[in-house]
């Protein structure tokens, strides 16, 4: 029977795990270099110059003002109490948690939005990514 599936060859392997590697010369040059983050579901926060990488787990992540927040963000254009990320089996979400000036995924207020790797969510002028590594 006909198949579109290329024929199994398990003798040569040259399909590598990782990502082609810069040359010394883009090495050079880089700013800094980090780790490669573990695999799992991150939010990467914005906090000056500095980027602010925390770990979304089982549990919902509260973003807010307040300090009673999982996650606080000292802006005034941020509610106390501004959104929820939470895992619903598969997928990520972010909700709005009663919040003033909403949310805001990709360009697009929302109230509730299934998140993808890279989308960008602003919280006021609070600007987070939402990163998922395999």
């Amino acid at each position: 029977m006909p198949t579109l599936l290329a024929p199994r060859n398990d003798t040569s392997k040259l399909v590598t795990d990782h990502l082609p590697r810069t040359s010394d010369r883009d090495r050079r040059r880089a700013t800094f270099t980090v780790p490669r983050l573990s695999s799992g579901r991150y939010l990467a926060v914005e906090d000056g110059d500095e980027v602010v990488v925390i770990e979304i787990g089982p549990r919902p992540l509260h973003l807010g003002r307040s300090p009673a927040a999982d996650v606080m963000l000292e802006h005034l254009s941020v509610s106390r109490r501004h959104a929820v990320v939470a895992t619903r089996g598969e997928v990520v979400v972010v909700l709005d948690d009663r919040s003033l000036n909403g949310i805001v995924v990709n360009g697009d207020r929302v109230g509730e939005a299934v998140l993808a790797h890279g989308d960008e969510i602003r919280l006021g002028e609070v600007a987070i990514r939402f990163l998922d590594v395999p």
